[in-house]
């Protein structure tokens, strides 16, 4: 009688099948989802995806420059053919503003509510926010989140909705439903 001994094949054949039933069971992931981007150098700040449609990279040249707009206005821009505007956001939060002309855009692009400017039908607009980098999606629970924020700058109060201490620094939940309606956009 001899015995078979396992092969290389048959070891991965059956790890594969007693790892294929994990691949399809529903993990459940604790807290809310943010995206984290770098603001400017040294600040990060955090973004509900509830607003975030998509993040993208977007070269200079996909970017119409518009002549008479705000200093913090980059241009228009279109994505899933849709088009809107392209706003530096440090620069419209009282930041330096990007370096110069970019090559490429970080734009965060996010689903705010419709104004007497731009609208969709379904009410909702897009707006592009141009950061200098996005460091991807972290989640948070609710114990973890501030609503007062009493150390936060006076540029970014109205447009901030809370905070989240980590590593010892407080990084800004910015809300983009009050960034679309920042006067600095709608010049008298």
């Amino acid at each position: 009688m001899t015995t078979q001994q396992p092969t290389a094949s048959t070891t991965s054949l059956s790890r594969l099948q007693e790892l294929l039933p994990q691949l399809f069971q529903a993990t459940q992931l604790q807290g809310q989802p943010y995206l984290r981007f770098l603001l400017t150098e040294g600040i990060e700040a955090l973004m509900s995806m509830v607003y975030v449609q998509e993040s993208l990279i977007v070269p200079a040249e996909q970017i119409t420059l518009l002549p008479n707009l705000p200093r913090s206005v980059l241009g228009l821009m279109s994505s899933r053919e849709q088009v809107f505007c392209l706003v530096n956001l440090p620069q419209l939060l009282g930041y330096p503003c990007l370096v110069g002309p970019q090559r490429r855009y970080r734009v965060i692009v996010v689903r705010v509510p419709g104004s007497k400017y731009q609208a969709a039908a379904d009410g909702e607009a897009l707006l592009g926010l141009a950061v200098l980098d996005i460091q991807g999606v972290t989640r948070f629970s609710e114990e973890q989140l501030q609503t007062a924020t009493p150390l936060c700058p006076a540029n970014l109060q109205p447009y901030v909705t809370g905070g989240c201490q980590q590593d010892g620094q407080l990084t800004y939940i910015l809300h983009p439903p009050a960034i679309a309606t920042a006067p600095a956009l709608y010049p008298s």
